[in-house]
């Protein structure tokens, strides 16, 4: 009669020469029971002691695992954990950012093109110490603009403080005078973002 293979991992297959694990003991110093439950050395969670049931209660309840840290290396821990401290990655379209995948997309369909769009210009920061953001304070306007933004604004406010119309206003003077300073400033800062574009 031919004999019968059982596959090495299936639940029949008992390999005869393998002797049955001894148990391990319990690693409470006087303890003679045996060491079924594992709990944690240290904070690195990579190594451990073997507890019998009523050892491993007792160490749980006094081991704290923040012990030892303070209270930002605690809240940083926290944050960290909140994702199973492994690294996150970016949504998007194959490591794109979604906003800029998505205006890639439409800038592709407007223009019927399958290559990239040419890279976006990028405004420069304004410092908030420069004779142009006082001068896009007084006209009230915020970046981006452009020169017909500009002069709009400027007619629109040199109208409205011109000393003519604003008589009896000794100030009105004053505040043209800073209005058109404020145009000249504008002016040339946009003179020389054009160049650089």
């Amino acid at each position: 009669m031919p004999k019968i293979q059982l596959k090495p991992k299936s639940p029949e297959f008992a390999e005869p020469h393998k002797p049955a694990a001894k148990p391990r003991a319990c690693d409470m110093p006087g303890c003679r029971a045996h060491g079924e439950h594992k709990a944690p050395k240290d904070r690195s969670l990579s190594d451990h002691y073997w507890f019998c049931i009523d050892h491993v209660r007792e160490y749980n309840n006094a081991w704290d695992f923040f012990s030892g840290m303070n209270p930002s290396e605690v809240e940083d821990h926290i944050l960290k954990s909140l994702y199973g401290d492994r690294p996150t990655w970016k949504y998007g379209v194959n490591g794109e950012d979604p906003a800029e995948a998505l205006r890639n997309a439409a800038w592709r369909a407007q223009y019927f093109r399958e290559d990239d769009p040419p890279p976006r210009s990028k405004t420069p920061t304004l410092d908030r110490t420069t004779p142009e953001f006082e001068a896009l304070v007084i006209f009230g306007l915020e970046p981006p603009i452009d020169m017909k933004m500009i002069k709009a604004r400027y007619k629109e406010l040199a109208k409205k403080h011109h000393p003519d119309l604003n008589q009896g206003d000794p100030q009105a003077e004053e505040r043209l005078k800073r209005i058109n300073m404020a145009y000249t400033i504008l002016k040339l800062a946009e003179e020389k973002f054009a160049q650089m574009i």
